[in-house]
């Protein structure tokens, strides 16, 4: 247990360092996966977001920018302050409230404070099954009737997965990053007390990373699940069934 923690310490200062060095690590545009929740939130008439794992900022603007009031989290400070500093810059500070929050501990909001939430790339951290449960069940707890949550994770098919250290689950370290890696029965098991209406696949970045995006709606009854059809899959999701997907994964490439 001391070791985990300390590994989770590690990865904080890692992520700190990172964003000490560089004010804009991933760049100033804003993800394809923020440009699509956009169109979800705008015919879903949402207002109000809570986006987790922030960083610095760069889908938090384009929120803002499209008349969206974010509550914007990150456990690493320089991101936090970085995002501080360019919001006052643009303009946005009333859009935009941003704090320093680890996920680990229960949000700072009370219940049914938000219209969605958003997550890109976060729950894939270096965070426990255990963990990522409890998020999603604070996730719930803060969002109003039939609020949406779209988060997207590394999944099963990514090059790496499989590839690098392994710590636990289905958890590597990469490169100095930890990677919790996702399969679509990983998705459905933490769909408890959410409707499940999509999971998408796209790919993103140079190496490409292979993601799921995942939508979410709160059901009534937080014991319960519901589950849709998937939409939207990549075309090698398209051949195969979810159970072949989740038991055959694509073979390790190796890393890029």
């Amino acid at each position: 247990m001391r070791s985990e923690k300390k590994k989770k310490t590690e990865q904080k200062l890692h992520w700190d360092g990172i964003f000490a060095e560089e004010t804009a690590f991933f760049g100033e545009e804003p993800s394809d996966f923020s440009r699509k929740a956009l169109e979800l939130f705008q015919r879903e008439g949402v207002r109000e977001v809570l986006e987790l794992g922030c960083g610095q900022g760069r889908d938090t603007f384009y929120f803002a920018r499209n008349n969206l009031r974010v509550a914007a989290l990150d456990y690493a400070e320089t991101a936090v302050d970085t995002l501080g500093e360019k919001a006052a810059e643009s303009g946005l500070s009333a859009s935009i409230n941003v704090r320093a929050h680890d996920v680990r501990q229960p949000l700072p909001f009370p219940d049914a404070s938000f219209d969605a939430c958003y997550s890109h790339m976060l729950l894939c951290m270096d965070l426990s099954t255990e963990e990522i449960a409890f998020i999603l069940g604070e996730i719930r707890r803060v969002l109003r009737p039939g609020g949406l949550v779209l988060y997207s994770v590394r999944s099963n098919f990514d090059k790496h997965y499989r590839n690098g250290r392994h710590l636990r689950e289905d958890s590597y370290e990469i490169g100095g990053f930890v990677v919790h890696f996702f399969t679509l029965e990983k998705i459905r098991r933490f769909a408890k007390g959410y409707a499940l209406t999509a999971v998408d696949r796209m790919e993103e970045g140079s190496l490409p990373r292979d993601l799921y995006c995942v939508t979410l709606r709160k059901s009534v009854n937080a014991n319960e699940g519901e589950t849709t059809e998937f939409v939207n899959p990549v075309k090698s999701l398209q051949e195969t069934s979810g159970a072949e997907a989740e038991s055959k994964p694509e073979p390790d490439p190796g890393r890029t």
